[in-house]
């Protein structure tokens, strides 16, 4: 449990460090924003999951995994606390005894004298770092801070995608799902692999400040601000390095075997989401995620393109994004009131969306591009179009991530948000695209994220792809 214990530790020192380094960017003070003291904000967060999660659990024993993860988290700090048990068996009594364990542990925190200094090396930090220490051993002797440790140990015990969000996360995440303009270094991101891996460049957007410092597709992130980042979400990650334009951030890339620091300056970045490539032997529509408009932008990429009966749609990269639009897009090749996905929670299907647009694209044969990046609503919509266009339709590349799982959002008292695993979509062929992704007809392996390269002859999967078609 140490290791496990020292990652998690970590993992609270880096969200801390996006609050904190958001206050530096933006010369305000060096107080803290963590909002509300009430504990009635983890009886929401509780309240909800056992409602709502996709699977049915037992309260207690999340509870006591909860203690035992801030146990272990606390006494790795530096700070000696006792272990508690949760015993009762009804659900009133549970939280009852949680909170008083809560507020137990909290007065052993208050009354320690602990410092980052009897605990972390802090030798080998700089001002900054230092301070981001001090204010993290502050943080959590406030009933504001500890709370909020509390909540995130918790969902860390439900499954990889189900998170507390804070105001300013929450204003990051809500940036990467509606498209526009947001103030960054142009970036996308994912992680290598589906419940851990290190974080990886996928995507450089052109004329940002992340294109002109150099750095590259494949590029992999270790550190933020020197801090290291390998224990946190990707939307912890996002909002470390989005901030107010024309303040710093700086990345530690790696390279292969090199490590190398990029110091760049935010400024703002305008993300279209689809891309159309004509001058090609087979033209491409490429859909970069799925957010708000992408589907009107889909159809306009094709009308740009003449209206072709046979081109390439490339999903590669694409983490997914808004259900919808990818269901919207469906709608072009299949008409409305077609089954979209079945939405199962807990073993039932609570949901089912449909198709609603007028079938507006006359194919004759179609390939789809994927790679280990594409996830979530881009399998789903690789997955459909295998449904029902079969033989007309093409998936050419490598293994897609398997991501099936839906989480919606729900709103809390502090202003923050509770982002939840609520269910499991199926596409008509009822296909488990967690355990056995998106049906692939010819699997092509490349692992190159040189974008400068796709649509040439070294990418081999558009190859493929072009050779199938013609």
């Amino acid at each position: 449990m140490k290791r496990e214990a020292k990652i998690f530790f970590v993992s609270f020192i880096l969200i801390f460090v996006s609050f904190f380094l958001f206050k530096i960017n933006s010369k305000a003070d060096s107080s803290v924003d963590i909002g509300t003291t009430s504990f009635e904000l983890f009886r929401q967060v509780v309240a909800y999951t056992y409602r709502d999660f996709v699977e049915q659990f037992d309260l207690k024993e999340k509870l006591n995994q909860t203690l035992e993860k801030i146990y272990n988290t606390l006494n790795y700090g530096g700070f000696k606390t006792k272990l508690f048990v949760i015993k009762s068996s009804s659900l009133k009594d549970q939280m009852n005894d949680f909170e008083n364990y809560y507020n137990q542990i909290f007065e052993e925190i208050n009354k320690s004298s602990v410092n980052f200094e009897s605990v972390i090396d802090s030798k080998k930090l700089d001002n900054v770092q230092k301070e981001i220490y001090k204010n993290f051993y502050r943080s959590i002797k406030t009933k504001e801070g500890f709370l909020k440790f509390t909540i995130r140990s918790y969902c860390s015990t439900l499954d990889n995608y189900t998170e507390y969000m804070g105001p300013k996360e929450y204003k990051t995440f809500k940036e990467s799902i509606q498209g526009g303009n947001f103030s960054g270094v142009g970036i996308v991101m994912m992680r290598e692999n589906r419940d851990k891996g290190e974080v990886v460049v996928v995507e450089v957007i052109e004329n940002s400040p992340a294109e002109e410092s150099g750095i590259l597709p494949g590029d992999r992130i270790i550190k933020v601000n020197d801090k290291d980042i390998t224990s946190d979400s990707l939307d912890v990650v996002q909002s470390m390095i989005r901030g107010p334009e024309n303040t710093t951030v700086k990345l530690t890339i790696k390279r292969k075997e090199k490590v190398m620091d990029f110091n760049l300056k935010r400024r703002i970045i305008h993300i279209n989401s689809v891309k159309a490539f004509n001058n090609l032997e087979v033209p491409v529509i490429r859909i970069k995620t799925f957010s708000v408009g992408t589907s009107k932008e889909f159809l306009e990429a094709y009308k740009k393109l003449n209206q072709p009966s046979v081109f390439i749609i490339d999903l590669r990269n694409n983490g997914g994004g808004l259900l919808d639009e990818s269901i919207n897009i469906l709608s072009y090749f299949v008409g409305p009131n077609k089954l979209g996905v079945k939405l199962k929670r807990r073993n039932q299907v609570e949901q089912v969306f449909y198709t609603k647009y007028p079938k507006q694209i006359n194919y004759s044969k179609i390939a789809i591009l994927t790679n280990g990046y594409t996830a979530s609503a881009s399998e789903i919509f690789a997955q459909s179009m295998k449904d029902y266009l079969k033989d007309d339709v093409i998936i050419v590349g490598n293994k897609t991530y398997g991501k099936n799982t839906v989480q919606t959002l729900y709103n809390l008292i502090d202003n923050g948000v509770l982002k939840l695993t609520i269910g499991k979509y199926f596409t008509l062929s009822n296909r488990d695209i967690y355990k056995d992704k998106v049906t692939l007809d010819y699997e092509v392996d490349a692992k190159d994220f040189n974008l400068a390269e796709y649509y040439t002859d070294k990418d081999l999967q558009y190859k493929k792809a072009v050779g199938l078609l013609k």
